[in-house]
């Protein structure tokens, strides 16, 4: 029953009035307002009914002196704030619901304190007070008196489901965004400040849910199938997950506040898309990903601690798998120096006769092609890979071009062994492995004084020869 419609307020007059200013006031107003005589007539009848004036007597402003009463009905008739109820001290709970009934509609900037007090106002009303009450006015109005509250509790019904209604309308015609903000902020407010929460809650979230219902199954349906695809896009999948949870967030944390924990549809799009992330890292052998979106989860999810601690254990195990396992940056490089050594093994020869053979493959290939390689993987952002995956990686490359410089020993030609031995010599001292080091060390100082000499006696053909022939037997010396 709207406000314009209570009989009350239909012949404008008060619940004291007695039957004779209630039949003077109706027809007067018939007599003005001939448009309105069925709607007038029918008002006069229901309140000179006993029966019937019950459902506009618990409708208007029961339990309150004729001062309160005038004061709520001009607030009703105004844009004035609710009526403080420290106003007066003949406070009327029924009252003051109807007062926040009439007023309610979904342009209030404080709709969710209002539902909130509409809330509590209805859990404060008592079917025998009300009777009091009522009876109270009757006897001032001369009216037959109230015996029992089967009636009464008929209405408290009613004007439960006429509340519930309103709600609904006002949901219906929300933006989705004001709508998830209303609920978001109700559930807060209850969270926060409510000791017991009522029907009137109660009915506002099931109204809520019935209108959002279409909603979620949609965006249900678009995050199942983000997660059917080859790849999965995280970005696409995060944002709809943050709507969806947006707006479920608020049923899920009123149902906890109900003690009934029932957030299954939540459970069931965190499951669907745990499995997923559990599938990329048990069957496509991935880390980077599934933790990706383990950690959406949990920004998504905490809120219900049961999946809370449930992907907290994921992210650890994925944590604890991802310290353990090679970066792909190092799995790359590693592939590509193997490679590079597998090669070396194949054409490079320690020995004689294979001189311009291994010459050929210095110039043609390890220079031009597998030194590039070496280098640009060796220039790469140090955060890519793991300490020890660098200090192997060092190790591999000093092994490289140890090898590169032992092979050019074979050649005579001492400048290209200094300068592999010397380039072998700063990566084995990163790798960290004293054998290497050493053995680098002592090859770079032999190889210097070798090419030193060599330099030093160029102009002198026969002393060339013989430091030719004292290269040769080092190599010889080698070999064995």
């Amino acid at each position: 029953m709207k406000f314009e419609e209570n009989p009350f307020r239909v012949l404008q007059v008060s619940i004291y009035a007695a039957k004779a200013t209630i039949i003077e006031q109706a027809d007067d107003l018939s007599f003005a307002d001939t448009d309105r005589e069925d709607v007038i007539n029918l008002a006069r009848d229901i309140l000179l009914n006993p029966k019937k004036r019950i459902a506009a007597e618990m409708r208007w402003f029961i339990g309150c002196s004729s001062a309160k009463e005038l004061k709520y009905v001009a607030d009703c008739l105004s844009e004035a704030a609710p009526v403080d109820d420290d106003d007066y001290e003949d406070y009327s709970a029924l009252a003051e619901l109807n007062f926040q009934i009439y007023k309610l509609d979904g342009k209030s900037s404080d709709l969710d304190g209002c539902i909130a007090y509409m809330d509590e106002l209805y859990a404060e009303l008592d079917a025998e007070e009300i009777r009091e009450q009522i009876n109270a006015a009757r006897a001032k109005s001369k009216f037959p008196a109230v015996k029992d509250t089967v009636a009464i509790k008929s209405e408290l019904k009613d004007i439960r489901y006429e509340i519930r209604g309103t709600v609904q309308d006002i949901l219906k015609a929300m933006e989705h965004g004001k709508r998830v903000k209303l609920a978001t902020e109700l559930v807060e407010y209850f969270n926060e400040y409510a000791d017991d929460i009522g029907v009137v809650a109660e009915d506002f979230f099931d109204s809520y849910k019935m209108e959002m219902n279409p909603f979620f199954d949609e965006t249900s349906r678009k995050i199942i199938s983000s997660l059917t695809t080859n790849k999965i896009n995280p970005s696409l999948l995060k944002s709809r997950i943050i709507i969806f949870v947006d707006a479920r967030k608020p049923l899920d944390e009123f149902s906890i506040a109900l003690g009934m924990n029932n957030f299954d549809e939540s459970k069931k799009i965190f499951e669907a898309v745990r499995d997923a992330a559990i599938e990329l890292f048990n069957e496509k052998d991935l880390i980077d990903e599934p933790l990706t979106i383990s950690r959406m989860l949990e920004e998504n999810f905490s809120y219900l601690p049961a999946l809370a601690e449930v992907i907290r254990k994921d992210i650890k195990l994925l944590t604890d798998a991802k310290e353990n396992r090679p970066t792909q940056s190092f799995l790359d490089a590693k592939a590509a120096l193997d490679k590079i050594q597998s090669s070396m093994d194949q054409y490079l020869h320690l020995k004689e006769g294979f001189k311009q053979a291994n010459l050929d493959f210095c110039e043609k290939v390890f220079k031009p092609n597998c030194e590039v390689i070496i280098e640009g993987l060796m220039l790469l952002d140090r955060n890519s890979r793991k300490p020890a995956e660098w200090t192997a990686l060092n190790l591999k490359v000093a092994t490289i071009y140890l090898h590169m410089g032992t092979a050019m020993t074979w050649t005579r030609r001492a400048d290209l062994a200094f300068e592999y031995f010397q380039k072998a010599l700063p990566y084995a001292e990163a790798s960290g492995d004293a054998e290497l080091i050493s053995l680098a060390r002592k090859r770079v100082d032999e190889w210097r004084k070798i090419n030193q000499q060599i330099a030093a006696n160029s102009k002198d053909d026969s002393s060339g020869c013989i430091w030719w022939i004292i290269i040769i037997g080092f190599i010889l010396w080698l070999a064995s």
